[in-house]
C-alpha cells in the first residue's frame, strides 16, 4: 500500500502533521497559568507536542527526546519551542502526564483523530485505529514479575538426585 505521508521520523512528516494538532483545544482543555518559572513556562499544547515526538521520531523514549531536542530544529518547530536551550525536561513531561490524567489525554487523542478523519477522502476503505492506552507497558521493570500477583508458573527450585 502506497502512502502519501512522508517517512516516519522525518522533518517532512512533522511539517505535514503539525497543522492537525489541536493546540487551541488542548490549551482550553488544560488551561495553565503562563507565568514565568520552571513549571509553567510551556503551554499544555507545547508539552503535548513534545510527547508526540516520542511517537513520531526515532527517539522512542522521553529521555532521548529531551536529550536530542536542542539539536533538532525540526523537532523544536513541531513542538513550537522558540529557544534552542529552553526545552522541557523529563520531570516536566512526567508532571504534565500526571496532572493531565488519562481522561484528558483520551479527549485530546479523540480530537486529533476527528481532525485526521476529516482530512481523509471518503473512498469506502475501512480505517482502523489502535488505542493502546490500557495495555501494560513492556518495560524492564515488568519483565520478571509474576502474573497478577499469583504463584509463579513453575517451582522455584528443583531438587536434583
Amino acid at each position: 500500500m502506497l502512502s502519501s505521508l512522508p517517512i516516519t521520523g522525518t522533518a517532512q512528516l512533522l511539517a505535514v502533521l503539525s497543522p492537525f494538532v489541536p493546540d487551541e483545544f488542548i490549551n482550553q482543555l488544560l488551561p495553565g497559568n503562563r507565568v514565568q518559572g520552571r513549571r509553567h513556562y510551556f503551554s499544555a499544547a507545547q508539552l503535548w507536542r513534545v510527547h508526540l515526538l516520542a511517537l513520531l521520531t526515532s527517539a522512542h523514549s522521553f529521555n532521548a527526546v529531551v536529550r536530542l531536542l536542542p539539536e533538532q530544529l525540526a523537532w523544536r518547530r513541531f513542538a513550537q519551542l522558540d529557544h534552542r536551550y529552553r526545552t522541557p525536561d523529563v520531570r516536566m513531561l512526567c508532571e504534565f502526564r500526571t496532572l493531565v490524567g488519562v481522561a484528558a489525554l483520551r479527549r485530546i487523542n479523540e480530537e486529533l483523530v476527528r481532525r485526521l478523519l476529516r482530512f481523509l477522502p471518503a473512498t469506502g476503505q475501512p480505517v482502523a485505529l489502535i488505542d493502546a492506552t490500557d495495555l501494560p507497558a513492556a518495560a524492564a521493570d515488568n519483565k520478571k514479575k509474576t502474573r497478577c500477583g499469583g504463584p509463579p508458573d513453575g517451582p522455584r527450585w528443583v531438587r536434583v538426585r
